[in-house]
């Protein structure tokens, strides 16, 4: 029996992304646009045949990817902590 576990894709709608990153909708489009966070996916995945019929304009981000993205800027908070003392317990 094989034990290993694949991760399964899901998607994230935007209320879910806002929630997990603090960020707001329009900093998020933001740092898509700019590379610094990942590409949303068209749920219809395809182009209308007609354009006068119902557009799905509905999107989604990957799971694993917004998830990476976070553990990301977690590492980089570690990398410059060496330069920044130890916060000292202080008993009241």
């Amino acid at each position: 029996m094989d034990t290993k576990h694949t991760p399964q894709k899901r998607f994230i709608r935007l209320p879910e992304v806002l929630s997990r990153t603090g960020y707001g909708r329009t900093t998020i489009y933001r740092k898509m646009e700019d590379g610094s966070f990942p590409s949303s996916v068209k749920l219809d995945g395809r182009p209308p045949k007609n354009p006068e019929a119902f557009d799905s304009r509905a999107i989604a981000w990957i799971e694993d990817e917004v998830e990476q993205w976070m553990e990301s800027r977690i590492e980089e908070r570690g990398l410059g902590s060496a330069d920044v003392p130890p916060r000292q317990n202080i008993v009241r």
